[in-house]
């Protein structure tokens, strides 16, 4: 095959660009879950109870590209009934945290969502009810850049409420 003199830059400009962008590398975070949006950290839901969903418990395990175990909560325990299983989950738009809510493995306080967080920049998981009161609702949403909503315990008219609860709205990187 004959090539012409115009196909020789043509290819040569294929070849640098390739070259200067190579595919990116499948990281290998050593499990299956929710990957944060910069691709840097991978949130594991691993099964650690002793009994099938709905009455499972969870660990959470904070992976990096290359496995490494960054950080990690279980949720087990002894018996199998008196720990937490993990039923949403989202990381916030900025990758800087990971938010779950969890309900009882054993029954206890099915109205009551405790709902955590993994702080990327202090490495540490927390509570988010313990700042913002008892989550009754299971479906947070997370907005740009680090928000999270959650409905509450209580309304204007019935602070013990548990069924309507309201709305809280925090910046997590705030706390």
């Amino acid at each position: 095959m004959k090539m012409t003199t115009s196909a020789i830059p043509l290819i040569g400009a294929i070849t640098l660009v390739s070259c200067a962008n190579p595919s990116p590398q499948s990281a290998n975070f050593g499990c299956s879950g929710t990957d944060s949006p910069d691709h840097q950290l991978r949130a594991c839901i691993v099964e650690v109870g002793k009994f099938p969903p709905p009455l499972n418990e969870s660990r959470v395990d904070i992976r990096d590209t290359s496995g490494k175990l960054v950080a990690s909560r279980n949720f087990g325990s002894p018996k199998g009934d008196e720990g937490r299983s993990v039923v949403h989950s989202a990381w916030t738009p900025d990758s800087n945290f990971f938010v779950f809510s969890t309900q009882s493995s054993g029954g206890h306080s099915p109205w009551h969502w405790n709902t955590y967080f993994y702080s990327r920049k202090k490495n540490k998981f927390a509570l988010l009810d313990d700042t913002i009161g008892a989550v009754i609702k299971s479906n947070f949403k997370v907005k740009a850049p680090d928000i999270v909503e959650a409905t509450v315990q209580g309304t204007a008219s019935d602070p013990s409420d548990i069924q309507t609860g309201h709305v809280v709205t925090r910046h997590l990187g705030s706390l």
